[in-house]
């Protein structure tokens, strides 16, 4: 199955783990569960169709909620996969979430400040 066909539902419970008391921060492999993909599937189209539209929508990139098991901070910051961020990563990825906190959660805290 084509993947990318499950953007609008990917999009949607996006928004749930913003919108949620606490806000959620699912791993790939959480995430994968809530929405019928598998942990090591064919994320890279879906998340970046998503972070385009949010892009020209001048609106949150809700991609950055979704984050790898293993260093804590999403896997694609900067359109770039990485296992330890960098320290611009990090940055960048603090900033993106207090973005989505500021619209969907305000005075959640940011787990990355």
């Amino acid at each position: 199955m084509r993947y990318i066909e499950k953007k609008g539902l990917i999009e949607r419970e996006l928004e749930k783990c913003a919108r949620a008391a606490p806000i959620e921060y699912p791993t790939y492999a959480d995430f994968g569960r809530r929405v019928g993909i598998p942990a090591q599937g064919p994320w890279q189209p879906v998340l970046d169709a998503i972070a385009d539209e949010a892009d020209k929508g001048n609106r949150p990139d809700l991609t950055f909620l979704i984050r790898n098991a293993k260093s804590g901070y999403p896997s694609r910051i900067g359109r770039v996969t990485k296992r330890n961020p960098e320290p611009w990563q990090k940055e960048r990825a603090r900033v993106k979430v207090q973005e989505i906190i500021d619209k969907y959660n305000p005075g959640a805290p940011n787990p990355y400040s």
